[in-house]
């Protein structure tokens, strides 16, 4: 047979064995969409690979069964899918290609789903999930490091909150690919240098944007709720999703709807430490300002009677000194001779106070109210 023949002939053969469109279900890989509109990638399974081909005017029934979805799931590299093909022989280059028709997402999210079950028994299993809510976040947190797409709009929202704080935030940005096929090898990479930073960071937000169930399917791996899970830094999620939560979530110390919200918890643990010193402070003021107080009036008070024993003190002495000079005047000699006493005292002034005292001819002086008296004793 030549080349062409044996094509055909298999050709015919597969045709009579798949007359029928089927299910075929495996997983994206080497996902492209060129500019002419058709899609291309590989499914994988097993080890082995069919390649599939959504042709640009087979896209609008699969794009109405993604929105019917409401955008949970997205094609894209490891995605696990399960679509209606139709098998297509090309004899020209002796390939087995696949026609893609339509799309089961209830398959693609039941799988995420049982896996996700799967994995988070088996964590709790083993303890991991309640491993960093047993961390202690440091009151002040302002060492932070940021594991997102640098110059994605979930970094521009997580640091424009810090920012509108005012507070003295230090934050390192590690870039990091949070959707696609090398996003989990990005995310351990990311946060093994973050546990490995000196002086430790204070806490590791690890944090994205919305998107669909399928986008977030790196954060659903097991290597990284364990890299999580085992970290010795508080890691806290805020990853862009409102109905359901990812592995990583279930492992973190804390989860957040969004990058904004998890940026606002710590603005609020940091502006709460603030305004509890600062009040501290203020109490600490006006007890000192009362103590002070108490202890001024102390002071006026024992000043006042510092003030007042002096005075006291005074009048009580010029009193003694006032009855003192009563005393001495009353026994002033000048008073005594002048009801009529007078003093007699001999020639060398010693004073005569018996006539045993002097002998005859003794010269005396006799001092009287107005004068002195001047005699000599005779016998």
């Amino acid at each position: 047979m030549s080349v062409a023949e044996l094509n055909a002939a298999v050709g015919a053969v597969l045709n009579r064995a798949f007359p029928d469109e089927l299910w075929v279900r495996g997983e994206i890989a080497n996902l492209s969409r060129p500019p002419s509109g058709h899609v291309y990638f590989d499914l994988v399974g097993d080890g082995c690979a069919l390649g599939v081909t959504l042709w640009a005017t087979d896209k609008q029934v699969v794009n109405a069964v993604l929105r019917r979805a409401g955008g949970a799931v997205r094609m894209t590299d490891g995605t696990e899918v399960r679509i209606r093909v139709r098998m297509s022989w090309y004899a020209e280059r002796g390939r087995v290609s696949l026609r893609m028709l339509s799309l089961d997402t209830t398959y693609t999210l039941g799988r995420l789903a049982e896996a996700r079950e799967v994995l988070l028994r088996t964590l709790r299993s083993e303890g991991l999930l309640r491993r960093q809510a047993n961390l202690t976040l440091p009151v002040v947190p302002l060492r932070v490091a940021l594991v997102t797409s640098d110059g994605s709009a979930a970094a521009h929202d997580f640091l424009n909150t810090l920012e509108g704080s005012g507070h003295a935030w230090q934050v390192t940005v590690l870039d990091t690919r949070v959707q696609g096929a090398t996003a989990e090898r990005s995310i351990l990479r990311a946060i093994d240098t973050a546990c490995g930073s000196r002086p430790p960071f204070d806490a590791v937000c690890l944090v994205r944007g919305g998107g669909a169930r399928t986008d977030l399917a790196a954060f659903d791996r097991e290597s990284v709720a364990r890299a999580i899970a085992l970290a010795p830094v508080v890691v806290w999620t805020g990853i862009g999703h409102e109905i359901d939560t990812t592995v990583a979530d279930a492992v973190a110390h804390r989860s957040f709807r969004t990058p904004t919200a998890c940026a606002t918890a710590l603005v609020e643990r940091v502006t709460t430490w603030y305004e509890h010193l600062n009040s501290t402070w203020i109490a600490i003021a006006r007890a000192a300002s009362h103590h002070l107080r108490l202890r001024q009036a102390a002071v006026d008070d024992s000043a006042r009677r510092l003030a007042a024993s002096p005075l006291r003190a005074l009048d009580r002495a010029s009193r003694l000194i006032d009855a003192s000079e009563s005393r001495v005047r009353a026994f002033d000699p000048a008073r005594t001779l002048a009801r009529g006493w007078s003093i007699t005292h001999d020639r060398d002034g010693a004073l005569v106070r018996s006539v045993v005292d002097i002998a005859p001819g003794t010269e005396l002086v006799t001092t009287v109210a107005d004068g002195e008296l001047r005699s000599t004793v005779d016998g």
